[in-house]
């Protein structure tokens, strides 16, 4: 099966980035490298790692992860790549991955299940614990693997058909949920199931770090990207293929989050404003 890696960047730590790059390129046959990072090129930078099936992409300019993603999720359908394996730049994969992901897709192909996409069980590296649903913690369905509602976009190994059967990434949300809504239309629009490999683990970190609240630690976005959550709650909140969990669930959520940050987080007047232009923007139906 061939398989080819996507990456977007949004300045990225060139060293970490180096690290997976070295792991990943014997697992998989090309990798496309979309760059969101402003007035930057980093071509003589790849250049230097001799890497030859790295197809690296500058826009110069911040497009959003689900344009990026698309970009190279056209160029990847024009080829004969049967998977593209997504990643962040920030997350950090094993040496073994794709190889363990892959034969688990195929135990369930195996037994005639539509498999929209499988993915490794994340966990916060700084806490050394697993992320696991508060809500939705999925279903043993044998062999260690999970049936999940959706799965997060690194790490994640979706088949290309199913991509040019469902389209690509929804541009208008730009960044947050982008992953979730379109395992939820897939699911929608072709019963696709989604599938956690809990043999595979991928090192992971959510925002700009944990912070202590009440009794557990939560990650902490920055303010450009809690104006995104809280618009594209909005946003989502109106689709009828979005779960009705996800929706009261993140309604309690972001209803806490409005009041917190203001309080306790620096720069709290700029979180307060992002919230509200958010909110404002959701509401309005604006999108990017």
């Amino acid at each position: 099966m061939k398989v080819s890696a996507v990456i977007v960047l949004y300045n990225p730590n060139f060293d970490e980035l180096k690290k997976n790059l070295l792991k990943l390129n014997s697992q998989v046959d090309d990798i496309y490298i979309v760059d969101n990072t402003p007035y930057k090129d980093l071509s003589s930078e790849f250049g230097s790692l001799n890497f030859k099936n790295i197809k690296y992409i500058p826009l110069k300019q911040n497009v959003g992860i689900a344009k990026a993603q698309n970009i190279a999720i056209q160029k990847v359908s024009k080829t004969n790549s049967e998977f593209i394996f997504f990643l962040d730049q920030d997350s950090f994969i094993s040496e073994n991955i794709i190889k363990s992901l892959t034969n688990k897709y195929l135990h369930l192909i195996n037994q005639e299940i539509n498999v929209g996409g499988i993915g490794p069980r994340p966990f916060n590296r700084e806490q050394n614990k697993k992320y696991l649903g508060s809500i939705k913690k999925g279903i043993d369905v044998g062999n260690n693997v999970s049936e999940v509602t959706e799965i997060i976009c690194s790490a994640s190994l979706i088949p290309v058909k199913a991509l040019q059967e469902i389209g690509g990434m929804d541009e208008s949300l730009f960044i947050d949920g982008v992953d979730h809504e379109w395992c939820w239309r897939a699911t929608n629009k072709r019963g696709y199931h989604f599938f956690i490999d809990e043999d595979s683990l991928l090192s992971h970190k959510l925002g700009e770090g944990d912070r202590r609240f009440l009794f557990k630690k939560v990650a902490i976005p920055t303010p450009f990207r809690t104006y995104f959550q809280f618009r594209n709650y909005f946003l989502l909140s109106r689709r009828k293929y979005v779960p009705l969990y996800w929706k009261l669930s993140n309604g309690v959520k972001y209803l806490v989050k409005f009041f917190y940050y203001p309080l306790f987080i620096q720069p709290r007047f700029q979180y307060l404003k992002r919230m509200i232009m958010g909110i404002k923007d959701g509401i309005l139906n604006k999108k990017s």
